[in-house]
């Protein structure tokens, strides 16, 4: 019997999951999930925050699919550091996971940029499930908006009915030529947020770089992400530029640790931005490489037992 981890809960980690459950045998599964949830399509969380879809049409399985199929699912559990000569993961909660065969499927977030005064209450990261209900709650008492980050996601959510009656400053470069300025939506071009002003730990206005300031009660960044691989640092897992170097396998440098979707990079090729569904083979993909090296090692204790 060996025992699987995977490193993540999403397009990659949950298809993965359920690849090797079609053919599981009595190998165990973990799953460890930075987010209080089941798996859910992050690709409609803008449609969440819009109000067109609900909640519950979010998740892609029942709460008690893990449980119903002995997966071990650890929630809110992040992963702060790999050991991979010992096969361990060590968690935030200074917990131990061991595997014998693991598969990261970390994904990507955004990172706040450094500015000053970034971590004040009132500042969001548009990018989680908990990050739009976390929005939505702290938009009941907002009037004033400000979103910075990605220029087409920026554009995206100004629009949206969320925002509907609310003063929205966008601060981004690459206006899309579609965005259409009103009475309450403005593009500010030309600026970048550089300083985040407060009273005590609240936030109450921005300053730009060209020395305004403006009044906000909201601020969004919906900038880029990056790979989530910071627990590697120091582990024999090979990266490029935080993304984890896979064949056409999925399959790292390492025998017994696998990699897929967007936390992933297959090697001698350019790091590009994957769909869902992009991720979602992936997953897949890695499941059928881990089980085939599980067959191979089945075979061999037959033939010498």
């Amino acid at each position: 019997m060996a025992e699987i981890v995977i490193v993540g809960n999403s397009a990659a980690g949950f298809s993965c999951c359920q690849a090797l459950l079609a053919e599981r045998g009595n190998n165990g599964i973990t799953v460890i999930s930075e987010e209080g949830f089941p798996a859910y399509n992050r690709n409609l969380l803008i449609g969440y925050f819009s109000g067109g879809i609900k909640e519950e049409e979010l998740f892609l399985c029942r709460q008690d699919y893990y449980q119903a199929n002995d997966v071990r699912l650890l929630k809110e559990g992040r992963v702060v550091l790999l050991e991979a000569r010992k096969q361990r993961l060590i968690l935030k909660d200074n917990s131990r996971i061991n595997y014998d065969y693991l598969v990261i499927a970390s994904g990507s977030r955004p990172r706040l940029p450094d500015i000053p005064g970034i971590t004040k209450e009132g500042v969001e990261v548009f990018y989680s499930l908990g990050d739009v209900r976390s929005i939505k709650q702290r938009l009941i008492i907002s009037d004033t908006v400000a979103l910075f980050g990605g220029s087409m996601l920026c554009a995206e959510l100004s629009v949206s009915e969320s925002l509907k009656g609310k003063e929205v400053k966008i601060i981004a470069r690459g206006r899309p030529g579609a965005f259409s300025a009103s009475e309450t939506r403005e593009w500010l071009e030309g600026v970048e947020v550089a300083e985040v002003i407060g009273e005590g730990s609240e936030l109450r206005a921005i300053k730009l770089s060209n020395g305004k300031a403006i009044g906000v009660s909201l601020l969004i960044y919906a900038g880029p992400q990056l790979a989530a691989s910071e627990f590697l640092k120091g582990s024999d897992v090979s990266t490029d530029n935080g993304s984890i170097l896979v064949d056409g396998q999925m399959r790292t440098n390492l025998r017994n640790v696998f990699a897929c979707g967007s936390v992933s990079k297959k090697d001698n090729y350019a790091p590009q931005s994957k769909t869902w569904d992009d991720s979602v083979k992936e997953g897949i993909l890695a499941a059928e490489s881990l089980l085939r090296i599980l067959k191979g090692e089945s075979n061999i204790c037959q033939q010498t037992s």
